[in-house]
């Protein structure tokens, strides 16, 4: 019968099932020969010195479940590792009386079992495990019993050992795939052809392309064509191959989209057991919001000293301008209204304003901020804006369309968001000096007011976009350019961001975002940087 048994086990256990279905099987084939109404696998982790419960099959519900863990020492189980020999419980509950703080045997008597079988696992000459026979009979297991489960125990440990590797395995594959797969950074696999063969969901949210779409598609989808024309790839594959690696390459892609991305990338060799070079893998990190925290660092850095400058040069002209101002005014009031001299003068004193014009421009270019921050309704700010700005181009042909919702609350300082109205309005009409269309939209995107202001003048020139919010930059003949200067400063001290669009000889759009609450701790008190 034990040879017959024992065939029909290695049969089960050489069917290529996973952990518990080797389990099941037992479970099954053992009780025609052994008293088993539960069986469980406890695993062996040296490094801890616990016994974690792996499995359990049971037709009953269990409250003894799988991950229950137990240190090993002073515990009974730890001589049944020792001995690696068979242990027969007769009696739970006489046990369990011996041994109240048996948490494992509580459970196991809770659920209605009175007597147990246990049996070290032993693979390659180490135990890792125990097996144990759970019956609902006191007294149900015998010698006969232990020596049938010994006689098998060596088929039952090997089969065990290797699922559970087989387990570890796979779980181990899983969670660095996960790692992979759901990294940040862009993570892809290029074959010796240039061609995608490994795509990760950092690479779909950083490019556009799903996996679907991309895998066997070449590489150079991904390269702006003025790097492809200069053979970039080729030169990237070298370096790999010669080198084994290239890292912290910094350069350009592009997106589904057509926007480029500025990237560190770092590239490495594949090879197999025979170390020829099958591929290269890739990871590419976005660069781009970096970049633009450092250009806006140097930016800060720089606005800081010009401001300190501007205050300073201010200061000094100020009171003389004052001065010179009211010496001129006395000497106009003193000349004839039909002296000459009269139309002279009066020119000194238009140039002395506008002078002064661009000393107050300065201080507020200059000046740190205290944002007073009031409930207010943009809607009407807006409206307000308008309805002057149109007085003052009716004779420009400039007409100035409006789409804004009924009423668009939020917290901001009502003096200095009138003031950004302005000076963007302005700017846009000052933009189409033959006239045209200036269009006002208003509307919400998360947790933003979205403004945008868009003419149909002539639009900007690349080289001058660059410089466009640089303080004293205008392509105007009048002004002082801090305009833009000063209501991007006024922008971010809400917490907000400016970003303009334009194409020469169609237009530009200005998209202005403020938080309709900035947090006051992180916004007031602005500094002049």
């Amino acid at each position: 019968m034990s040879s017959d048994l024992t065939a029909g086990i290695v049969e089960d256990l050489n069917a290529g099932r996973d952990f518990r279905g080797i389990l099941d099987a037992l479970y099954h084939r053992l009780r025609g020969h052994i008293p088993v109404d539960r069986l469980g696998v406890a695993i062996l982790d040296p490094a801890q010195s616990t016994l974690s419960l792996h499995a359990v099959r049971s037709d009953m519900p269990v409250l003894l479940r799988e991950g229950h863990s137990a240190r090993l020492a002073n515990s009974s189980l730890a001589e049944v590792l020792r001995t690696r020999q068979p242990r027969i419980l007769p009696d739970l509950e006489a046990y369990l009386r011996s041994h109240p703080e048996s948490e494992a045997t509580r459970l196991i008597v809770e659920e209605g079992f009175r007597s147990s079988l246990t049996l070290p696992l032993i693979a390659r000459g180490n135990p890792f495990g125990l097996l144990f026979f759970s019956s609902r009979t006191a007294g149900a297991f015998v010698e006969a019993h232990a020596r049938l489960a010994a006689l098998i125990a060596g088929h039952i440990s090997v089969a065990l050992e290797r699922s559970l590797l087989v387990e570890e395995l796979r779980a181990s594959k899983e969670y660095t795939e996960g790692i992979l797969q759901n990294s940040a950074d862009a993570i892809v696999v290029i074959d010796n052809d240039d061609r995608i063969r490994s795509w990760n969901r950092g690479a779909e949210r950083m490019f556009g392309w799903t996996e679907e779409e991309i895998l066997g598609k070449e590489f150079n989808v991904l390269i702006p064509e003025d790097l492809r024309l200069k053979g970039e790839l080729r030169r990237v594959r070298e370096v790999v191959e010669r080198e084994g690696f290239l890292a912290g390459y910094e350069s350009v892609r592009v997106t589904r989209d057509g926007r480029r991305l500025t990237l560190s990338i770092t590239a490495t060799a594949i090879r197999d057991r025979a170390g020829r070079i099958t591929g290269r893998s890739a990871i590419l990190r976005d660069m781009t919001r970096l970049q633009k925290l450092q250009q806006d660092l140097v930016r800060s850095q720089s606005l800081a000293v010009v401001g300190e400058l501007a205050a300073t040069v201010a200061h000094e002209i100020k009171n003389p301008l004052a001065g010179i101002s009211g010496a001129i005014q006395v000497i106009a009031d003193a000349i004839p209204a039909t002296d000459h001299r009269r139309e002279i003068v009066s020119e000194i004193l238009a140039q002395v304003h506008r002078l002064d014009e661009t000393v107050r421009d300065l201080l507020v270019f200059a000046r740190p901020w205290t944002l007073d921050l009031q409930e207010v309704d943009t809607v009407d700010i807006v409206h307000r804006v308008v309805s002057i700005l149109r007085q003052q181009v009716k004779v420009q042909s400039v007409t100035i369309r409006t789409e804004l919702p009924d009423i668009l609350p939020m917290s901001a300082d009502p003096r200095l968001l009138q003031e950004i109205l302005f000076n963007l309005l302005q700017n846009g009409i000052d933009a189409m000096p033959r006239g045209g269309t200036l269009r006002v939209t208003l509307d919400t995107e998360n947790s933003d007011a979205v403004l945008r202001i868009i003419d149909t003048g002539m639009g900007i020139s690349p080289e001058h976009m660059a410089r466009l919010f640089s303080p004293f930059f205008t392509t105007k003949t009048r002004g002082t350019g801090l305009g833009l200067a000063i209501s991007r400063r006024m922008i971010e001290a809400h917490g907000g961001r400016v970003h303009v669009d334009s194409e020469v000889g169609k237009g530009t759009e200005v998209r202005v975002s403020l938080p309709l609450r900035p947090e006051i701790a992180g916004f007031a008190s602005q500094q002049a940087v």
